[in-house]
């Protein structure tokens, strides 16, 4: 059995509370995301967000000096909305860690499919965003057509071997 989250777009770093226990699985297709909106101006970033200035710097401040591989946060701890906050994740016992990480999946438009204790950083992206992107000769025109069915794939993939 799967329980699948989506995200948030309200954020933390908290890399002190826990340790993440891992990289998510699509950390690549992450990078070419990530390197696709830095090339953004700032103002195509509001647009893609659709937020106000305040939330807009705070988000283009973030991709500045963004490292998918340092200062990371658990993504159960990073997401700050109620169902996260209800679940209480850092009051858990080891036992429910490992449950979490077993069953849980939280889905990404920037990081795919992340499991409770994968490591992130702070990001503002949704699925049904307009992209204008351009990778291995394939043109995508939002999310869900980059990621495709590899979230899909993935969550069954799991399933099988559970």
């Amino acid at each position: 059995m799967r329980i699948i989250l989506s995200p948030a777009k309200k954020m933390k770093e908290d890399p002190d509370t826990l340790a993440y226990m891992g990289l998510p699985e699509f950390l690549d297709q992450t990078e070419e995301i990530l390197a696709w909106l830095r090339s953004r101006t700032q103002e195509e970033l509001k647009r893609l967000w659709v937020c106000n200035d305040r939330i807009v710097g705070q988000n283009v401040e973030r991709l500045a000096h963004m490292d998918l591989r340092k200062n990371l946060t658990p993504a159960v701890l990073s997401y700050e909305v109620i169902a996260y906050q209800y679940m209480a994740p850092a009051v858990f016992e080891t036992g429910q860690f490992e449950y979490i990480q077993e069953h849980l999946r939280i889905l990404s438009a920037f990081y795919g499919v992340l499991r409770p204790m994968d490591g992130v950083t702070p990001y503002r992206l949704e699925m049904q965003a307009r992209i204008d992107l351009e990778l291995g000769g394939r043109h995508f025109t939002d999310l869900y057509s980059f990621w495709g069915e590899r979230i899909y794939r993935e969550l069954v993939r799991e399933d099988r071997i559970v």
